[in-house]
C-alpha cells in the first residue's frame, strides 16, 4: 500500500490525483502532426491463455452500446459551461480514471474511415435476442432499451463540438518470471483500454440522460482520432513518434466522449521545455502536498508482486475458522427469492416499496446510477457460459497466484480464495429452479467505493446509489473477465454479481479472509478499506490453493461500538449483541427496514450512511496508523476510539468533496432539481441508543417465502416474533447440546405446489396498432391445465407487474392459451413492458387458469357483449357454448374498425353468423332490443367486459 503523508481532504474531486493545474498551457499545436492512434484487437487465437481473449467480449460489449437514444426531456442542469466540465471531470475521476481533459472535436480529428469491433455484431444479436434469466429489478426495461438502441440507426457526431478524453495509467509490466503472470504479457495496452472505455461508455449514455447527443470512442471503436483529442484536451504532447504525459509518460490508454453538451475547455499543454520543473515536479510533488498522487505514492506494485495486491494482506493474523460462529451443518438454504430487492418487486412489503421498485426505479431516479446500470444490464449476459475446450490446468497453488495476480493487474481491490460449500448457495434460482451447486472453488473480490466521494457525501443523499452501481459494475467487468479466462482454460465458471448471483457472498468473504462480520449486520468489513466497498464472486471448479479467514480484532471493536447504529437513518441496525441467523452468527439488522428507507427515502436515492460513518471509513494516509494498530491490538480502547471519531468530525460531510448534481427523475422522464429537501445531515453525537427501545424484524428460514416468481407477502408481526426468539451462539450451542429445538431453529423448508407455470411465448400477432395476441406453449409440448370460459391468468410481466388478462381462445384446445392486450400507454406501464419484451421464444411465467367469471353453460340464451380489448372473454364464451350447441349472440362494440384488432378472427370463428359489430364512428350501438329481450326473458343470461 502506498505511503501518503497528506490528506487531501480539501482538494475538489474535479481536479484528480495528479497535480494538472500546476502544468503550464499554451497555443493549440498542429494536430496533423499528431501521430494516428493505432487501433487495438482483443484476440490472440496464438496465445489462448492470454487474458486479452478473455477481455474480448466485454470490450466488444461495451463498444456494442457506446452510442443510443437521447432522453428526450432535458434535464434541469447548470447551464454554466465550466462548472458542466468540473461536474463532468469529477465523474470521471470518481470511475477512477488518472486524468480527465475536455477540448474540442477539430475536423482533422475525425475519421475519414471510422473503425468498429468486428465482435459487436455477433454481441448486438445477442442484446436483441437473448433472454436473461434474473429477475432483477429493472433487468427487462434494460433490456428492452438497449435492444431498441441497437435497432435505432447508427448516430452521426457532426453536431459534436467538445471531447472529453479519459486517460488510464498502464500497470507495469510483469517483472521476468514473476509468480502468477502467465496470463499477462503483453496486454497492458488491452487493459487500459478495457478501463478507460468503462468510463467513456457511462459518461456517454449519462449525458444523453441529461437530454443532449454523446458518443463514446474507444481503442476498438471510434470515428475520431483519440490522439489528436488527447493532445488537444491538454493531456499529452508528441514526442517523437508517441504521445507523452508530463506524469506518465507513454503508459496510459485512451478513450473519448464527444457531445454536443457545452463544457469548458482545457488548454493544450505547454512543450516540455516550457514546463515549470519547480512547481510540476518539485518538493510538493515528491512529498504529496496538495494532491493524491506524487512521487512517493506512485505504483502501488511498484515493489510488490500482484498476486499480493496493493494492500499488505501477509501483516494480518490467520486463523483457521471465521471470528463469528458458523453451524456449516446448518446453515440454512433459502431461495433467491427472499432477497429483499425481489421481495419489494413483488410487492411482498407492500405497495410503496414496490412503486419504488418498479423498472429499478430507486437506480433509475438518480442519472449517474441509470448510466452505470445499463452497462450492467448487458454484462449479465456475458457473466456465464460453457467452458471451452483449454489446459485445465491443475496446479492450485499456481492457479490461484494467476487467479489474484490477475485480478489485481485489472483493477480489484482485494481477492480472496476459498471452498464454496454447498450451504453458500442460494436453494432455488429467480425462476423457482432448485440449484444444484456444481462449483466447490470461491474467488471473492471486493471493490472500494471510493474514499474521496464518500467523505462528500451524506451517505444517504442523491450519489448513494451510484456509489454502489460503480463498485458493482466494475466488479461485473473484472470479476466477468476473470470468470472468462478460466473457462477459457477450460473450467466452469460464473461471476455472481449483483444483478445475477446465486450465491450468499458474506460467509464466503468470510472464509477466504477479506473481512470479518460487523455490526452493520451482512456487511463484512475489511481492514484496509473499511465497509466502504461492494463485493462479487466467481465460483468456479478449477482447483485453487486456499486462503485463511483473519482477525484483526473487529468483533471486540464493534461490540464496543454502535456508531452505525446510532447513525443509521431507518434504526435498522441493532444496538445489542450478535445472534444466530440461518445457522451463522451475526448483529442481525432489520433488512426490511433497511430495504425500505434506502429504496423509498425521498432526499436521495438508497443510503449507506452505516458505511460513511463507521469509524473503519479512512483515508489511508499516515496519521491514522495509529488508529488502525489500536482498533486492531487494544480492543478496550474501541469505546475511546470511537469518541475520538466523533470528536474529529468523521462521517461529517465534506462539501469540498461534493460533485454530483442532485437531479431527480420526473414523469416526463427528464431529471431535474430535486423538489425534497435533500439528505443532507450531520452526526447525531447525542443520541443515546438503547438496544431495548428498538424493534427489530427478522424474517429467517421458516418465514422465508416460497422460491416462485408470485407474490408472497410478509408478516412483520411473525418477523418481530422471529427476532424475540434468536438466541446467542453460546446459548444456541448449549441447545443443540441438549438435543433441543424451537424458533430460534432456523430451518427452511417448501412443500407447497408453484403457483406459476413456465410456458413459451410460441406466437406474438399484431392485430392493430396497440391490440397484440399472444398464445402460449409448455415448453415440452405437452398439454397445459385445464380452463374453463371467463378465465384469465395472472401473467408475470415482470416482478412488479403481475397483470391479469382474459383468456381468449378455445377451452377446448389445451396445446396453448391465448390472450389479447390492449397497450395503454398513459398507464401503469405493465401493458407498455409487456409489448416490448413478450417476443416470440420468450419463457415466462403465468398463474393456472382463475375463473372469477364463470359462464352458466344452462342458460336459455346467452348474450356476450365485448367493447374493445372486452371482448376476449366473450370470444371463449361463444367457443364453449357452440361446442355446446347453445343458443348465443356476440356482440363487438368499436370505436372504428381500424383499431379493432379482433374482427379478422370473428368472421373466420365457426360462430361467425352469431356475431353482430357495433362501430361508433359508423353509428352502430347494441340495439336497444338487445337490453329488452335480455331484460324480459327469463333463463337468459348476459355477460359484459
Amino acid at each position: 500500500m502506498a505511503m501518503r503523508f497528506f490528506s487531501t481532504r480539501d482538494r475538489p474531486v474535479h481536479l484528480g490525483p495528479f497535480p494538472l493545474e500546476r502544468l503550464a498551457r499554451g497555443r493549440m499545436p498542429d494536430l496533423t502532426a499528431v501521430p494516428p492512434f493505432q487501433p487495438l484487437t482483443f484476440s490472440r487465437p496464438d496465445l489462448p491463455g492470454s487474458i486479452i481473449n478473455a477481455m474480448g467480449d466485454y470490450q466488444a460489449m461495451m463498444d456494442a452500446i457506446r452510442d443510443g437514444l437521447v432522453n428526450k426531456a432535458q434535464a434541469g442542469c447548470p447551464e454554466d459551461p465550466q462548472v458542466r466540465a468540473d461536474h463532468i471531470k469529477a465523474f470521471g475521476y470518481f470511475a477512477d480514471a488518472a486524468m480527465v481533459g475536455i477540448g474540442p472535436v477539430p475536423q482533422s480529428a475525425h475519421l475519414q474511415q471510422p473503425y468498429r469491433n468486428p465482435d459487436i455484431d455477433r454481441l448486438a444479436h445477442d442484446l436483441k435476442t437473448k433472454q436473461t434469466k434474473t429477475l432483477a429489478s429493472g433487468i427487462d426495461m434494460i433490456m428492452a432499451d438497449l435492444r431498441d438502441a441497437m435497432q435505432a440507426p447508427p448516430s452521426g457526431i457532426g453536431g459534436h463540438t467538445r471531447a472529453i478524453t479519459f486517460l488510464y495509467e498502464m500497470p507495469r509490466d510483469p517483472h521476468p518470471s514473476e509468480d502468477g503472470c502467465d496470463w499477462l504479457h503483453d496486454a497492458e495496452h488491452h487493459r487500459a483500454c478495457l478501463r478507460a472505455s468503462e468510463t467513456a461508455v457511462v459518461l456517454a449514455n449519462y449525458i444523453r440522460l441529461l437530454g443532449w447527443d454523446a458518443k463514446a470512442h474507444t481503442g476498438t471503436s471510434a470515428d475520431v482520432d483519440l490522439n489528436q483529442l488527447a493532445v488537444a484536451a491538454g493531456l499529452a504532447t508528441v514526442k517523437g513518434s508517441r504521445l507523452q504525459n508530463p506524469y506518465l509518460g507513454d503508459r496510459f490508454g485512451l478513450a473519448v466522449v464527444t457531445t454536443d453538451f457545452d463544457l469548458a475547455m482545457d488548454r493544450p499543454l505547454a512543450p516540455d521545455d516550457q514546463q515549470p520543473g519547480l512547481s510540476t515536479k518539485g518538493p510538493k510533488w515528491w512529498l504529496g502536498l496538495g494532491s493524491e498522487r506524487s512521487a512517493l505514492n506512485g505504483d502501488p506494485f511498484a515493489a510488490r508482486d500482484f498476486k499480493d495486491g496493493p494492500h499488505p494482506f501477509e501483516t494480518l493474523k490467520r486463523v483457521e475458522t471465521p471470528t463469528t460462529y458458523i453451524d456449516e451443518a446448518r446453515v440454512a438454504r433459502v431461495p433467491k427469492r427472499a432477497d429483499m430487492f425481489a421481495r419489494s418487486q413483488f410487492g411482498d412489503m407492500g405497495k410503496a416499496n414496490q412503486k419504488a421498485a418498479t423498472g429499478g426505479l430507486y437506480a433509475r431516479k438518480a442519472a449517474p446510477s441509470m448510466a452505470q446500470r445499463r452497462m450492467l444490464g448487458a454484462f449479465v449476459l456475458l457473466q456465464d457460459g460453457e467452458p471451452a475446450r483449454g489446459p485445465r490446468p491443475t496446479d492450485s497453488e499456481r492457479n490461484a497466484a494467476n487467479v489474484k495476480a490477475a485480478s489485481y493487474w485489472l483493477g480489484i481491490d482485494a481477492v480472496g480464495i476459498s471452498r464454496c460449500p454447498d450451504w453458500t448457495w442460494y436453494s432455488h434460482d429467480a425462476t423457482g429452479a432448485p440449484i444444484v451447486p456444481d462449483h466447490d472453488q470461491a474467488i471473492s473480490m471486493i471493490v472500494d467505493q471510493g474514499f474521496d466521494t464518500t467523505e462528500g457525501t451524506s451517505g444517504d443523499d442523491w450519489i448513494a446509489v451510484a456509489q454502489s452501481m460503480r463498485a458493482y459494475l466494475r466488479f461485473s467487468l473484472l470479476g466477468g473477465v476473470i470468470a472468462r479466462q478460466i473457462r477459457n482454460l477450460g473450467y466452469k465458471a460464473k461471476a455472481h454479481t449483483v444483478m445475477d448471483g446465486e450465491v450468499l457472498q458474506p460467509p464466503l468473504l468470510l472464509l477466504s479472509g477479506l473481512g470479518e462480520v460487523s455490526r452493520i449486520g451482512e456487511v463484512i468489513l475489511n481492514p484496509f478499506l473499511g465497509p466502504r466497498l461492494k463485493s462479487g464472486v466467481v465460483t468456479t471448479d478449477m482447483p485453487l490453493a486456499h486462503d485463511k479467514p483473519i482477525d484483526f480484532g473487529l468483533q471486540s471493536f464493534c461490540e464496543s461500538c454502535n456508531k452505525c447504529a446510532r447513525e443509521c437513518p431507518s434504526g435498522a441496525i441493532t444496538a445489542g449483541p450478535k445472534l444466530m441467523f440461518n445457522g451463522y452468527e451475526i448483529w442481525k439488522s432489520d433488512s426490511q427496514k433497511c430495504t425500505t428507507y434506502r429504496i423509498t427515502t425521498p432526499g436521495g436515492a438508497m443510503c449507506g450512511r452505516c458505511m460513511k460513518t463507521c469509524p473503519w471509513n479512512l483515508e489511508g494516509i499516515f496519521a491514522e496508523k495509529p488508529f488502525r494498530w489500536a482498533a486492531m491490538n487494544l480492543p478496550k480502547a474501541a469505546p475511546a476510539l470511537a469518541k475520538l471519531d466523533d470528536a474529529l468530525g468523521n462521517g461529517e460531510m465534506n462539501l469540498a468533496k461534493k460533485w454530483w448534481w442532485d437531479l431527480e427523475l420526473e414523469e416526463d422522464g427528464g431529471y431535474r432539481p430535486t423538489r425534497h429537501p435533500v439528505n443532507a445531515r450531520g452526526l447525531q453525537k447525542d443520541l443515546d441508543l438503547k438496544y431495548e427501545d428498538q424493534t427489530l424484524a427478522v424474517y429467517p428460514a421458516p418465514l422465508a417465502p416460497h422460491p416462485w416468481p408470485y407474490p408472497f407477502p410478509m408478516d412483520r408481526e411473525a418477523g418481530i416474533e422471529a427476532y424475540q426468539a434468536m438466541v446467542t451462539a453460546e446459548e444456541y450451542q448449549s441447545r443443540r447440546a441438549r438435543g433441543e429445538t424451537g424458533a430460534w431453529d432456523h430451518i427452511y423448508s417448501n412443500d407447497a405446489d408453484s403457483p406459476v407455470l413456465q410456458v413459451i411465448v410460441s406466437k406474438v400477432e399484431e392485430m392493430s396498432a396497440d391490440v397484440t395476441k399472444y398464445e402460449f406453449r409448455s415448453p415440452d409440448g405437452s398439454d397445459l391445465p385445464e380452463w374453463t370460459a371467463g378465465a384469465h391468468l395472472d401473467i408475470v410481466v415482470a416482478p412488479e407487474f403481475l397483470r391479469q388478462y382474459s383468456m381468449s381462445g378455445d377451452p377446448a384446445d389445451r396445446s396453448k392459451y391465448q390472450i389479447g392486450v390492449l397497450r395503454e400507454d398513459a398507464g401503469r406501464g405493465g401493458s407498455k413492458l409487456l409489448h416490448r419484451i413478450f417476443t416470440e421464444g420468450r419463457r415466462i411465467f403465468i398463474s393456472k387458469p382463475i375463473n372469477h367469471f364463470p359462464l352458466e353453460e344452462g342458460a336459455a340464451k346467452s348474450f356476450l357483449m365485448g367493447g374493445g380489448i372486452g371482448v376476449t372473454p366473450m370470444i371463449a364464451m361463444a367457443h364453449r357454448l357452440h361446442a355446446l350447441g347453445r343458443p348465443f349472440e356476440l356482440h363487438y362494440s368499436i370505436s372504428d374498425r381500424e383499431a379493432a384488432g379482433y374482427l379478422p378472427d370473428l368472421a373466420q370463428a365457426p360462430w361467425a353468423d352469431r356475431v353482430h359489430v357495433h362501430v361508433s364512428k359508423e353509428g352502430g350501438n347494441v340495439p336497444n332490443d338487445v337490453e329488452k329481450r335480455f331484460g324480459r326473458r327469463c333463463g337468459f343470461h348476459g355477460y359484459a367486459a
